[in-house]
C-alpha cells in the first residue's frame, strides 16, 4: 500500500513537473512571437522608437536631468549627445510620431520609476490637434513601454478614447500584427540584440535639406488665440502637476516649423504665464535670429505644406538643443558632470554628423574624399557612360579608396566595385553586362549589383536586401551604407557624361 503511494506521488509529481514546464515553453513561445511580429524600429529607420523606449531602460537609474516628450517635433528637434558635449548636461528623447499629451503624460509617469530628471522639456504642437483616434502613433509609442500599472492605464484610456482598439491586442500583439509574417526582415530578429546604451538617446535623424526659404518667422504682437483640444489641454494641466508635485521645472517649447501661427503661440503665452512656466518658441523673431536658424539649411522636409515641414535635420538640432542648453544652465541651476553612457557614445554622434554632411554634399570631389571611411560599405555603378567628365583629381581619389580601373579606357563601359570598411570586395569593369551577388556585415545583409554601359543594355542596379537603392541615372551610382547605423545613409548620381559632374539624388 505505501509503495502504491509513493508510486502515485512520483506521478502527480512528474505531471506537474510537466504542466510546468509546458507552460513555461508555452508562455516563452507566446512572448517571443509577439516580440517578434511587433514592428522593430531601430536607428536604422528615421523614426527610432525601439531603440529609444528599450534603450531607455537600459540607461543607469537616476543619471538623467533632463527628460524629452513630445511629437516627432521634439523628437528631431533637440540631440542629447549634442546638449551633453556641449554643456555635460544628461538628457534623454522620449519624444513620438504624432505623440498627443496623453501619451506624453503617460511616458514621463513611466519615466519617473527609473529618473529623477531635474528638467522636463515638452513640445506643445499636439496641444492643437485632435489625434484622440491615431492607433498608429499610440501603438508606436506603447508597444515598447514595460507591462505594469502606467501602461494598463494608458492603453485604456487610449481605448476609451477609440473603441474600435482593443486593450487585449495591446497585450497578445500578434493579433494586431499576424499578418507580418510574410514581410519579416533582419531587423524583426535583432530586438534581443541591442547595444546596451542607447547611441541616440531618442534623438531620430532626419538627414535632409529642405532649401524651403519662403519660412517668416513670427513677430510677437497681440492677437486672438487659438483653443487646445479640451483632452489635450486636461493632460497637459497633469503634466504640469506632476512636475510640480515632483518639484521638475517644466519648459514648454516649439520648434521651428511653418505650422506655428501666432494664435497659437499667444495661446501657449497665456498658459505658461498663468503657470509660471518657460515658454520657448523658436518661431518668433528674436529666438529663431538670435540662434541663427536657417529654415532652407536646417531644416529636413521639402513640403511647403505646415503639418509636413515641421522636423529639425542634426544641424538645426545642433543650434536648438545649444540654445537650450544655456538656458538650462543659467536660468536652471543644471551643472555639467561626466557620465561614460554620453561618454561613450561621442564618436557614434560624430559619425553621424559625418553622415549628414556626406548625404548633402554635392562636388564629386568631397564626396569621393569622405568616403574613405572605415564605417561605411561602399557600392558603385555605372550606367550609360562613367568616364567622359571623369578628370584626374577624381580618379586619383577612387585611387585612394583601394580602387585599380583603368578610366582611361572606360567609355560606355560597365563597371561595378564594392568596398566594405576599406577593404575592397569587389572591382569590375567591361564591355559587357555585369552583376554580382553578395553579403557583407558578417553575411547578415545581401546585395546585387548590376552595371550595363550604352552599348551593352544601358541600366545599373544595387539591391541592399532586395531593396533597390541606386538612382540608376546616367554616370556614376554610388550607394553609401553605414555599419554603425545599419542603415543606406546616402544614394547620389554623379553625372560624369557632363562637364559640371552633376549631383542626382
Amino acid at each position: 500500500m505505501k509503495a502504491e503511494w509513493k508510486a502515485g506521488v512520483r506521478k502527480r509529481i512528474k505531471l506537474a513537473v510537466c504542466a510546468a514546464l509546458f507552460l513555461c515553453l508555452f508562455f516563452s513561445m507566446i512572448y517571443v512571437v509577439n516580440r517578434t511580429l511587433t514592428p522593430n524600429y531601430l536607428y536604422s529607420s528615421t523614426n527610432p522608437l525601439t531603440e529609444t523606449y528599450r534603450g531607455f531602460y537600459k540607461m543607469k537609474k537616476n543619471t538623467i536631468d533632463v527628460l524629452f516628450l513630445g511629437s516627432s517635433h521634439a523628437a528631431s528637434g533637440f540631440n542629447p549627445q549634442d546638449l551633453y558635449n556641449a554643456y555635460g548636461i544628461t538628457s534623454y528623447n522620449l519624444g513620438s510620431n504624432v505623440q498627443n499629451m496623453w501619451i506624453s503624460y503617460y511616458w514621463l509617469k513611466e519615466a519617473l520609476q527609473y529618473q529623477t530628471p531635474k528638467v522636463v522639456v515638452l513640445d506643445c504642437y499636439m496641444l492643437f490637434l485632435d489625434e484622440k483616434k491615431n492607433e498608429g502613433s499610440a501603438r508606436l509609442a506603447l508597444d515598447d513601454m514595460r507591462w505594469g500599472s502606467v501602461k494598463r492605464e494608458a492603453v485604456s484610456q487610449i481605448c476609451s478614447f477609440d473603441e474600435s482598439q482593443s486593450k487585449l491586442s495591446y497585450f497578445l500583439r500578434n493579433i494586431r500584427f499576424h499578418t507580418r509574417w510574410t514581410g519579416l526582415n533582419e531587423t524583426d530578429f535583432t530586438w534581443a540584440d541591442m547595444a546596451a546604451i542607447p547611441e541616440l538617446k531618442g534623438f531620430w535623424l532626419y538627414r535632409g535639406v529642405c532649401g524651403y526659404s519662403d519660412y517668416v518667422p513670427l513677430t510677437v504682437q497681440e492677437s486672438d488665440r487659438d483653443t487646445f483640444v479640451p483632452e489635450a489641454e486636461l493632460y497637459l494641466e497633469r503634466i504640469t502637476a506632476l512636475c510640480k508635485e515632483k518639484e521638475i521645472e517644466l519648459i514648454l517649447v516649439k520648434t521651428p516649423t511653418l505650422a506655428q501661427t501666432l494664435e497659437r503661440h499667444n495661446a501657449m503665452t497665456d498658459y505658461a504665464k498663468v503657470h509660471h512656466l518657460k515658454f520657448l518658441d523658436y518661431n518668433t523673431e528674436e529666438l529663431y535670429h538670435g540662434i541663427e536658424f536657417n529654415y532652407a539649411l536646417d531644416m529636413h522636409d521639402s513640403s511647403a505644406v505646415g503639418d509636413r515641414n515641421a522636423h529639425s535635420n542634426p544641424s538645426g538640432a545642433r543650434k536648438i538643443t545649444t540654445y537650450l542648453g544655456g538656458v538650462l544652465k543659467d536660468q536652471c541651476g543644471l551643472t555639467a558632470k561626466k557620465d561614460d553612457q554620453w561618454e561613450t557614445t561621442r564618436e557614434f554622434n560624430n559619425g553621424v554628423w559625418v553622415d549628414f554632411k556626406l548625404h548633402n554634399e554635392t562636388d564629386i570631389k568631397n564626396y569621393l574624399a569622405m568616403l574613405g571611411d572605415s564605417r561605411y560599405t561602399i557600392f558603385i555603378t555605372a550606367k550609360d557612360d562613367a568616364a567622359t567628365s571623369l578628370n584626374a583629381e577624381c580618379k586619383e581619389l577612387l585611387r585612394s579608396l583601394g580602387l585599380r580601373a583603368d578610366w582611361s579606357d572606360a567609355y560606355r563601359k560597365s563597371y561595378i566595385a564594392v568596398i566594405e570598411q576599406q577593404k575592397v570586395l569587389v572591382e569590375q569593369m567591361s564591355g559587357e553586362k555585369l552583376e554580382k551577388m553578395g553579403a557583407f556585415r558578417g553575411g547578415s545583409v545581401i546585395y546585387r549589383v548590376v552595371s550595363a554601359g550604352m552599348d551593352c543594355g544601358n541600366d545599373c542596379s544595387i539591391l541592399i536586401n532586395r531593396g533597390e537603392q541606386a538612382k540608376r541615372s546616367r554616370g556614376l551610382n554610388i550607394v553609401v551604407y553605414s555599419n554603425d547605423t545599419k542603415s543606406v545613409i546616402d544614394s547620389v548620381c554623379f553625372d560624369t557624361c557632363a562637364p559640371e559632374l552633376t549631383a542626382i539624388r
